[in-house]
């Protein structure tokens, strides 16, 4: 029977401390509302404060400072914003550029005229000069005569400028 007795006694001891750990968690529930709703009116109270410094009322020198600091902080929010609507600006800018381009027709460069059989380009300013010239009729420049290039493949002759040979269609290097 003591042992039952002892039981019953712990059992009670678990629930009296279950019931007061119930309570104490409510009451810190209210503590902590209580403490929100203090902010809620400190908030109103900075407020009105703050109202009252923007309208120019004389205010204790330790309130004006803090305003001051609020505007501080109001400028460099406003500052933020100018600078996302500005990357907004380029971004969309950008976008449109890109889709105008995306757009438009191609255009391709005309080829360059191609020099008269025999001629020899100059490679300072690429006009053609007659064939045995030795200095650019246009520029002055010294005519450079390349040596005849042959393929590899099938031995024919590749003119200057040509990537692939015309008699074998081997790749030039």
């Amino acid at each position: 029977m003591a042992f039952l007795n002892r039981l019953s006694d712990i059992a009670k001891n678990i629930g009296d401390k279950a019931g007061m750990q119930i309570e104490t968690t409510k009451l810190n529930s209210k503590i902590n509302s209580e403490r929100g709703a203090i902010d809620g009116v400190n908030k109103k109270i900075g407020e009105y404060y703050y109202q009252q410094y923007k309208t120019g009322a004389s205010l204790p020198n330790d309130v004006v400072l803090l305003c001051e600091e609020i505007d501080a902080h109001n400028a460099a929010i406003d500052e933020a914003r100018a600078e996302i609507e500005r990357l907004k600006r380029e971004s969309e800018a950008a976008a449109a550029a890109s889709a105008a381009a995306a757009a438009a027709p191609v255009q391709y460069a005309a080829p360059p005229p191609a020099a008269p059989e025999g001629a020899v380009v100059c490679q300072a300013c690429g006009k053609p000069n007659g064939p045995g010239t030795k200095f650019c009729q246009e520029c002055g420049a010294k005519i450079e005569i390349p040596e005849k290039q042959l393929c590899a493949s099938c031995g024919a002759e590749i003119k200057p400028g040509v990537r692939f040979c015309s008699e074998c269609g081997t790749k030039i290097e």
